[in-house]
């Protein structure tokens, strides 16, 4: 499977050691940053007791934007062509098996294990294209409802001919109408089989100047591959050649492949000093247990770019036992409040006695 970045300027020589180590031919794309990483969740800082186990959460990405919440819509294919039948390499095939099925079940995988593997907080929408587009559901934050919009994609049919920027437009109405969120990346992944009708680079183009951050192309056996990659090309985001490689978009999307946004992988430094390395998604989430032990525990998150570069960020937590807990702040107003009781106890007092 082939996976297509815009290599940096001056980044030639990291970008080939890179694509020598990765799985498949990483050849230039979307225009990235300094990879770059951020601790999301529990607040630097907080206090547990000790013992706890606490879920750790972060986020690495060499586009630019990290620590953000994402709107993601899916462009799915729902042309005729999908009900052709292929195998795990794109080739033609008829008897059906785990390894010989239509084009459309394999893009289900693949966006059923994308789908399975986001963090709760990404708002996910579902559209399907052919003629015309589709949308089948609106953005839902996945800890709201996963299985309606994994119910979404297993709705997807295949029939009719193709127009992919339809399916760019509709998903653009949707990432940046009522449903969508101010302070969320927005992004697409948009898959295809066949030629299509109009000027889907043009839709995506579009898009990222209405603001939509990254649009990232599947194309999948039978596709142009010049459209499929000007998408991603357009549209700043990844393509994806899976036209010989269905079976490895699903490692892609579950994150034990390449990632969508330039990130080879994150290792986390524990407080006892261990480091482990952590799996992230197609979109360089990640998380981990971790218990609490007493007093300070710094976390160290690492994340390695594809094109070389390296970031790191330090959480902090305190474990208490309950004896050490900091007290709680005083109120800046609570000193007046309590010199106005003593003054009116006076008065009180000094009413009494007359």
């Amino acid at each position: 499977m082939s996976i297509s970045k815009k290599v940096k300027k001056g980044g030639l020589k990291q970008f080939l050691a890179a694509s020598v180590l990765l799985a498949g031919s990483v050849i230039g794309s979307s225009a990235l940053a300094d990879v770059s990483v951020e601790w999301t969740s529990p607040a630097d800082g907080s206090s547990y007791p000790t013992g706890t186990d606490v879920v750790l959460t972060g986020s690495a990405s060499a586009t630019g934007t990290v620590g953000q919440g994402m709107d993601l819509a899916l462009v799915l294919d729902s042309s005729g062509s999908m009900a052709n039948r292929r195998s795990s390499t794109g080739v033609r095939c008829y008897t059906l098996s785990a390894t010989c099925k239509p084009i459309r079940e394999w893009q289900q995988e693949a966006a059923i294990a994308l789908v399975n593997n986001l963090p709760d907080g990404v708002a996910v929408s579902i559209v399907e294209f052919d003629s015309d587009a589709n949308l089948v559901t609106g953005l839902t934050e996945l800890s709201t409802d996963r299985s309606a919009t994994l119910a979404a994609i297993n709705s997807v049919d295949a029939r009719g001919s193709t127009n992919i920027g339809a399916g760019i437009d509709v998903a653009l109405a949707e990432l940046t109408g009522a449903n969508s969120h101010a302070d969320f990346a927005q992004q697409m992944v948009v898959f295809s089989d066949g030629y299509s009708a109009g000027n889907p680079p043009a839709a995506a183009a579009a898009a990222v100047a209405a603001g939509v951050e990254a649009i990232h192309s599947v194309a999948l056996p039978g596709a142009s591959i010049s459209t499929m990659s000007n998408i991603a090309l357009r549209g700043n985001g990844t393509f994806i050649d899976a036209t010989g490689d269905l079976s490895g978009l699903t490692a892609l999307f579950s994150g034990s492949g390449t990632s969508l946004v330039g990130v080879d992988s994150v290792e986390v430094t524990l407080a006892d000093g261990t480091t482990i390395a952590v799996p992230t998604d197609a979109f360089g989430n990640f998380s981990l247990s971790a218990q609490i032990a007493a007093g300070t525990n710094s976390f160290v998150a690492t994340a390695f770019g594809t094109d070389g570069t390296v970031d790191s960020d330090t959480l902090t937590l305190f474990g208490t036992d309950g004896s050490n807990v900091s007290p709680v702040p005083v109120p800046a107003s609570l000193p007046m409040f309590a010199f106005v009781l003593a003054i009116a106890a006076v008065v009180r007092r000094r009413f009494l006695k007359k």
